[in-house]
């Protein structure tokens, strides 16, 4: 590069044109839920996608805090409420699929249910790089009860609230002085907003701490409390502190304000004001009893996973790790593999379980009546000095003329089916039946022994392996 461009690249680059790329680029889901819309079949033209993922998220928020998170059947039912108004007279069904869309487009559904993943460009001084921004809108996750619940990320929030990439306690301390000038100039309705967003912010902080303390619960080793965790905890202990007192204040400006509301719409939005406040006091309160018993989260956990032996978990990815390379491999090579795996997807059988109330009814059922077979006055017995066997003499006679061949050496069984079929079809499966039995393991026929080398048959009227016959030595 010249020191031309050079000069031009650093003039042009701003410190945070790679934060708002990112940011921008972490809205690119609910644009593409709003774009989509058109090959979707049906009319979804009423429905504005970008509107109903704002008011998903604004769902989950609301569940977030002192509940653990929202469902899906809550967001839906709150999402067909905005859809159905948007599109009066539309079938309950079709405004569920509208709904059940938005959401798994937040979640991800087409990509798995895996973080969004969108490249983005990032400029430096002077050099130029592709980067890949890994993020999550909504995810699923276990409450302490055992149901699955959705909860909002820190992106989503940002992305809610619009302030995309702000530091939490800095938005939260910038929040706060807007809704306390709003206070001193009456404006209510703008204050309300502004409080609201506050309390976004509380959330958002108080994710923030918790997901430390959650990472300690799990390994303990995974957080560094030597520098790191004591520090943010130092720090959020005096961004709450400073919270408090600040939300102290607030609530008093507003109680003031309530008593001296002379309108009832001034005085429904100062109390509406209070029950915001009041509630982020609340959350503050509770966070701030968390963090004071933190360090003892630690040592606790500390002491409680010494002993336990370390879980190694090795995820593999199914398509990258497994499917690909066994493509890639001979049908020989593959066939364990997939075996192996199959079996084991498959999961185990479970024996079928007795049951109680069958044994019970087969134990109880009235013993069945045995009728005796009548004795055949006359049997018929056939005579003991008959041949049983089925190919007469000439027939075993011509077969064994064609196997005296192997005293020579081992004969192929194609080599004698050749001429035994020239001679009849009888002399041919004599022969067929003779090597079979040659190759049977618990005895011989006719001292002869048959072994399998491999090699397939090529013969119009049998199948199988062209069997090696020889002689059995005898000592």
């Amino acid at each position: 590069m010249s020191m031309g461009n050079e000069r031009e690249t650093r003039a042009a680059v701003d410190e945070s044109l790679v934060r708002r790329t990112k940011a921008l680029a972490r809205t690119g889901p609910v644009h593409e839920l709003e774009v989509a819309k058109a090959m979707r079949q049906g009319d979804w033209g009423p429905f504005d996608l970008r509107a109903l993922s704002l008011a998903a998220i604004d769902a989950v928020i609301e569940h977030m805090g002192l509940e653990y998170g929202a469902t899906s059947d809550a967001v839906i039912d709150r999402l067909c409420v905005l859809a159905a108004a948007a599109a009066p007279g539309r079938p309950t069904e079709e405004i569920r699929v509208v709904a059940r869309a938005v959401l798994d487009g937040l979640l991800n559904d087409r990509g798995r249910r895996e973080a969004f993943s969108v490249p983005y460009g990032e400029w430096g001084t002077d050099d130029y790089r592709t980067a890949e921004l890994v993020f999550k809108l909504l995810e699923e996750v276990e409450a302490p009860d055992g149901t699955i619940v959705l909860r909002a990320t820190d992106e989503a929030v940002n992305l809610f609230v619009g302030a995309l990439d702000r530091d939490v306690e800095d938005a939260q301390a910038a929040a706060e002085a807007v809704l306390q000038s709003q206070l001193r100039r009456g404006r209510i309705d703008q204050a309300i907003l502004t409080a609201k967003e506050a309390r976004l912010r509380s959330l958002q902080f108080t994710r923030k701490v918790r997901r430390i303390l959650d990472a300690t619960r799990r390994d303990v080793r995974q957080v560094d409390w030597t520098e790191d965790v004591p520090r943010l905890l130092s720090d959020s202990l005096d961004h709450l502190s400073e919270r408090l007192e600040v939300e102290r204040t607030l609530l008093a400006t507003i109680e003031k304000t309530l008593a001296e509301a002379g309108e009832a719409e001034e005085a429904r939005g100062a109390a509406q004001l209070v029950g915001i406040v009041t509630d982020c006091r609340l959350r503050h309160m509770d966070l701030h009893r968390e963090l004071i018993g933190a360090r003892t989260v630690f040592l606790s956990e500390q002491e409680r996973q010494r002993f336990r032996p370390a879980a190694e978990v090795r995820l593999i990815r199914v398509e990258e790790d497994l499917l690909k390379p066994l493509l890639a491999e001979t049908a020989a090579a593959a066939e364990p593999v997939a075996v192996a795996f199959l079996v084991r997807s498959m999961g185990p059988s479970p024996p079928r379980q007795l049951r109680l109330a069958d044994l019970i009814s087969s134990l109880l059922m009235p013993p069945r009546e045995e009728e005796e077979a009548p004795l055949d006055e006359e049997p018929d017995l056939v005579p003991v000095d008959l041949d049983p066997l089925r190919f007469p003499e000439e027939v075993r006679r011509s077969a064994r003329t064609i196997l005296s061949a192997v005293n020579g050496g081992p004969v192929r069984l194609s080599d004698l089916l050749a001429p035994a079929r020239r001679a009849g079809p009888a002399v041919a499966e004599f022969v067929g039946l003779t090597a079979l039995r040659a190759f049977a393991p618990e005895g011989t026929a006719e001292a002869l022994r048959a072994r399998d080398d491999g090699t397939h048959l090529e013969d119009p009227g049998m199948g199988g392996a062209d069997l090696l016959i020889e002689r059995e030595v005898t000592e």
